[in-house]
């Protein structure tokens, strides 16, 4: 319950960034702004601009961390298919090394009752 509302949460602020940005670009359609606070606003216009994949990543349902989470266990998925593989490749030669012990042996046997 406690994760459904910082779900919401997130959510919600991240429209809320969303609409900004857009509210923003459709003032700076309609306004000029002054030559003395342009430097400014453009540091500020650029800082919630690259604000804005994170803010769509939110509002499509994933999260940074949740991505980083599936990240991790997809590296660990991989680490521990592969040592998997190694292991199986390991009992493949072991029962490769002990059909040639037991054809030497039976061969061994017919060789003694000849």
């Amino acid at each position: 319950m406690v994760r459904d509302y910082k779900d919401i949460r997130h959510y919600a602020g991240a429209a809320g960034i969303f609409l900004l940005i857009i509210m923003l670009l459709i003032f700076l359609s309609y306004v000029e702004v002054p030559p003395v606070n342009k430097d400014l606003f453009v540091a500020i216009v650029g800082t919630l601009v690259s604000s804005l994949g994170v803010v769509v990543y939110t509002i499509i349902g994933q999260q940074p961390d949740e991505v980083n989470k599936l990240q991790k266990k997809n590296e660990s998925l991989t680490s521990t298919n592969h040592q998997m593989e190694v292991r199986n490749d390991q009992l493949e030669q072991m029962i490769i090394d002990m059909q040639k012990q037991i054809i030497e042996r039976l061969s061994d046997i017919k060789t003694i009752k000849k």
